[in-house]
């Protein structure tokens, strides 16, 4: 995965701490802020108000929902559309405009897009390390006895390795939900293969969605590991059905 280190404009307050984007297609776009210095009042300045659903949250959901839509802002001025503010469907799935696919995705002090204008679904997710505990109890939720396997023989401590398989399957559910609408159990994808020097994995589905993502389908994903943060970002051909 090529890691954004080209410069986005800043907003003043200091809430918004860096913002990068990478030149390549799918793009892949960071932000980072601090959540200590959000201020209701910067939605207002930067004319990207809070829905009513959000007005109600904590702080650092606040928080994360302006950082998003202001990374988001300043991605699609790039795209050519410089007016766009990004809302929400009905199910909270993003609404994007037309000719373009993308995904955001959050955590803590981060936020995550992916775009392009090919004929792409596109997934992409960010995670912290969860601790060797979580890691241990959502094993039988997350992951297959081969995948448990493949995870354990990388040069990664266990927890992270799941981490990385987590936000793999998360960034299959964001590119497949688009074109599914269907829901996904993480074992209707499988890691068949990763490659830590190349940062890419391969996944298998093991459910017929359609004739289009079908079971045996394989999917390729690229990955960053960084300080106990994992990014993952998947991108897939869009085919009609034959």
């Amino acid at each position: 995965m090529r890691y954004p280190k080209i410069p986005l404009p800043l907003p003043a307050s200091g809430f918004v701490l860096s913002q990068h984007m990478n030149d390549s297609d799918p793009l892949l776009a960071i932000g980072r802020f601090d959540v200590a210095l959000y201020q209701d009042a910067l939605c207002g300045e930067w004319q990207l108000p809070l829905p009513l659903r959000i007005q109600s949250a904590v702080k650092k959901r606040r928080a994360e929902y302006l950082a998003s839509r202001m990374l988001t802002r300043e991605v699609f001025t790039r795209l050519g559309q410089p007016d766009f503010i990004l809302s929400n469907a009905a199910d909270r799935s993003p609404l994007w405009p037309a000719g373009v696919q993308a995904s955001l995705s959050h955590s803590t002090g981060i936020v995550v897009l992916a775009a392009t204008k090919q004929p792409l679904c596109i997934g992409v997710d960010v995670e912290q390390q969860m601790s060797a505990t979580t890691a241990e109890e959502t094993t039988e939720m997350l992951m297959g006895s081969a995948e448990r396997s493949c995870l354990q023989r990388l040069p990664l401590d266990f927890p992270l390795a799941a981490t990385l398989l987590f936000s793999l399957k998360e960034s299959v559910y964001k590119a497949l939900w688009p074109q599914l609408y269907q829901p996904m159990d993480f074992h209707h994808a499988e890691l068949v293969d990763v490659d830590l020097a190349a940062q890419r994995a391969t996944l298998r589905l093991t459910h017929r969605f359609n004739d289009v993502f079908n079971k045996g389908t394989e999917l390729s994903a690229e990955f960053h590991l960084q300080d106990r943060e994992v990014i993952t970002l998947l991108a897939h051909e869009i085919k009609k059905p034959a």
